[in-house]
């Protein structure tokens, strides 16, 4: 193992990743990735994988077109398909706050250059025929979302990241960021000190206990993130678009015969990072009984649209844990009073979405230039001081996933 990097990035999840394949891209000297377990062996392939270009806040979509540019440049560059699934998203409103947010969304796709066009509540049955609707509901039809799977994408940046000249580690932890006076020198691990004049704090759910130790707090808190998938049925078809139902809080795709859905309990679940184990599946988070709850509050507003659902069995339940903001937006950029300590985290329920964009302004940052997105509504210390141990703080984060209503 070397013992000097240009640039050492912690954590082998989607961020960390996508980080290294644009940097090593810029070929600014040696890029180092540590990853305590597996390249995407914690929360990345749990996720969902949508790739909702429109975002009710607006700073995030150009962070999700630059996702869609890199999965074409690593399909060209890796001569392999990503399993990209460009279907569309339907999203419907029925309440007056959900059609005014739809309405607002559309304006500023139309703004990103986003094509979106408004269709018949029967226009959208056809194209999703499990959907029950009246026909006084405010439907706006995406023609160009996506989905793709996560482990893949993770992989791809990893294996794009090789190939460009990165170095990527696995079973090597990292357990302290180490800091001289106002600037970091690099990493502690179980192997021995790793010096590096630039440090990449991509360590997901992780990432705040790391900063905290080397006196940062980061605005962001795990919160339990899940969904199901349904028994096989032919009402689903692997064509169909994704479709955001806000009005129940749910989102549904796609899944091989079948279709998964994610609902947005009334009351997430937050977890004090320094409880957390290393290894993701000690938590048992797939099969925790509370999840049961979350299925029975959501299912009957779900059912309004979804009648079936009481008939049609739950095959699987999926959860992990996202890094939640009480703002919903990232945690990106210099930590502050920390001259070489860089961060990517809080990506509050789309990480994979905005990894393209994340990792090509964070590899920007490394290498002195000014980023192609604006990141300062995602800055680390724009919530002041914060204790990321603080249950009050903690609780606001999770209040950002329970009021959360796109996809």
């Amino acid at each position: 193992m070397r013992r000097l990097s240009d640039v050492i990035i912690i954590g082998g999840g989607v961020l960390g990743c996508a980080i290294a394949y644009y940097l090593a891209g810029f070929g600014r000297g040696q890029v180092l990735l540590l990853e305590r377990r597996t390249v995407a062996g914690a929360n990345s392939p749990r996720a969902a994988g949508l790739l909702s270009r429109p975002r009710p806040k607006a700073a995030l979509t150009p962070l999700v077109l630059e996702t869609y540019a890199a999965i074409a440049d690593l399909e060209d560059e890796l001569s392999q398909s990503l399993g990209l699934r460009q279907v569309g998203s339907l999203h419907v409103a029925e309440s007056p706050s959900a059609r005014a947010s739809l309405a607002d969304l559309v304006k500023s796709a139309n703004s990103a250059g986003v094509v979106s066009e408004w269709i018949r509540p029967a226009d959208a049955v056809r194209l999703v025929p499990w959907l029950a609707l009246d026909g006084e509901e405010a439907v706006a039809f995406f023609p160009e979302d996506a989905y793709v799977d996560p482990y893949m994408l993770t992989q791809a940046y990893a294996y794009g990241a090789k190939l460009r000249g990165a170095v990527i580690r696995e079973g090597v932890g990292v357990t302290a960021i180490r800091r001289q006076g106002d600037r970091v020198i690099g990493v502690e691990t179980a192997e021995g000190f790793l010096a590096a004049p630039i440090v990449i704090d991509a360590a997901g759910v992780w990432a705040g206990v790391l900063a905290w130790e080397a006196g940062i707090g980061l605005p962001m808190a795990p919160v339990r993130s899940q969904y199901w998938i349904t028994a096989p049925h032919p009402l689903f078809a692997l064509r169909q678009p994704i479709v955001l139902l806000p009005d129940a809080r749910t989102y549904t795709r796609p899944e091989i015969g079948s279709l998964l859905f994610g609902l947005r309990e009334a009351k997430s679940v937050h977890m004090d990072p320094w409880e957390l184990p290393e290894d993701i599946d000690g938590l048992h988070l797939d099969d925790a009984p509370e999840s049961w709850d979350t299925l029975l509050e959501g299912i009957p507003p779900l059912a309004r649209y979804f009648p079936v659902v009481e008939q049609i069995g739950i095959a699987h339940h999926v959860a992990g844990l996202s890094t939640y903001t009480p703002d919903g937006m990232f945690v990106l950029g210099e930590a502050p009073g920390l001259e070489g300590l860089l961060v990517a985290t809080g990506c509050s329920g789309a990480g994979i979405a905005a990894s393209g964009g994340i990792g090509l302004a964070l590899a920007q940052l490394a290498v002195g230039q000014t980023p192609s997105f604006d990141l300062a509504p995602h800055r680390v210390d724009r919530f002041g001081t914060v204790n990321p141990a603080d249950p009050a703080f903690r609780q606001r984060c999770a209040d950002a996933r329970s009021m959360k209503r796109s996809g």
